[in-house]
């Protein structure tokens, strides 16, 4: 098969093998394997969905769910202590190839490209290449309308994905702060991105709260966001709507209009769309930051400075 060198580029580890042996050489250890960059960055972000979410590409051309859950028992199936979740199984975008995203003990999933053969298997990461390789991700980028500030018509545009209940998220917080005031001429836009109940009960509610205030009242959507972080640990899902309307009502928002808000069916299709737009960019872990199309994962773990480097560099390309 022959495939053109802008379509594909694919890092990390790259291992022909069975597809068995693929995940397991990718995530077996029940313990943190020895820090790398990339793995430490994984580590510190959340996954997004936790099970098989039957994406697009046509039937009968991508492995069933049934093929790649025996491929993982064959593997694992001997330790107790291992478990799996197949988070999705889709067309690559390269003829031929599929994509699956497995996740091992409900870390960060591993991307898995697995030839028509389907005997051998590549592991890593498939990233955006060619002379303007970041031009599809910015063109979806345009229907991204979270709350954003700075300029009208920025340098460049960047968007971060984000779900209120991850811890990491908070810890980025501070991050994108800073990142605001040293870029003025770049816009930023907060785009909803809860996790599932199953990992993170109340962050649905919380981005429903966060999406209306930021309707209402976009200056205090940004300090109404930093107070729901601050809070993190002071929110249950039983108690969730009380201290959201608390915080709402702390920040100088209408806690009874935000709370009616919250419960609207337009809410749920304004939350639905983002989480759609962050899927169709490959987001699958918070937060992660599309800096001029470019994403950035576990950007909280990057020293600023090197991250102040790569938003000058975007700059510097706007467009490209």
């Amino acid at each position: 098969m022959k495939m053109k060198l802008k379509q594909i580029v694919l890092i990390t580890s790259i291992i022909f093998a069975t597809l068995a042996l693929a995940v397991a050489q990718s995530s077996t250890s029940k313990k943190p394997a020895p820090a790398q960059t990339a793995a430490k960055t994984a580590a510190k972000s959340e996954t997004t969905m936790p099970a098989h979410n039957a994406s697009s590409g046509a039937p009968g051309l991508l492995p069933s769910q049934a093929e790649v859950e025996a491929a993982l028992k064959r593997t694992f199936g001997y330790d107790p202590g291992v478990s799996w979740q197949i988070v999705d199984i889709r067309a690559s975008g390269i003829p031929g190839i599929a994509e699956l995203l497995v996740s091992i003990n409900k870390n960060a999933p591993n991307h898995i490209f697995l030839p028509a053969e389907g005997q051998r298997a590549i592991v890593g990461e498939m990233i955006p290449f060619g002379p303007n390789p970041y031009a599809p991700a910015r063109a979806k980028l345009e229907a991204a309308d979270g709350p954003s500030r700075g300029p009208k018509a920025p340098v460049i545009l960047i968007a971060e994905f984000s779900d209120l209940e991850c811890p990491h998220c908070k810890a980025a917080q501070p991050i994108v702060e800073k990142l605001a005031a040293d870029f003025p001429q770049v816009r930023f836009t907060f785009q909803q991105f809860p996790l599932p109940a199953s990992l993170h009960p109340w962050a649905l509610k919380a981005a429903q709260y966060a999406d209306c205030a930021g309707q209402m009242n976009k200056d205090a959507f940004w300090k109404y966001v930093d107070a729901i972080f601050e809070n993190q640990g002071g929110i249950a899902l039983a108690t969730a709507d009380d201290k959201l309307k608390e915080l709402a009502a702390a920040n100088g928002l209408d806690a009874t209009k935000i709370a009616a808000c919250a419960a609207s069916p337009q809410t749920d299709a304004r939350i639905k769309k983002s989480l759609e737009l962050g899927q169709s960019l490959n987001v699958n872990q918070t937060p992660t930051m599309l800096v001029n199309g470019r994403a950035v994962l576990g950007f909280g773990n990057i020293p600023y400075d090197n991250l102040k480097q790569l938003v000058q560099f975007e700059i510097d390309h706007a467009g490209k």
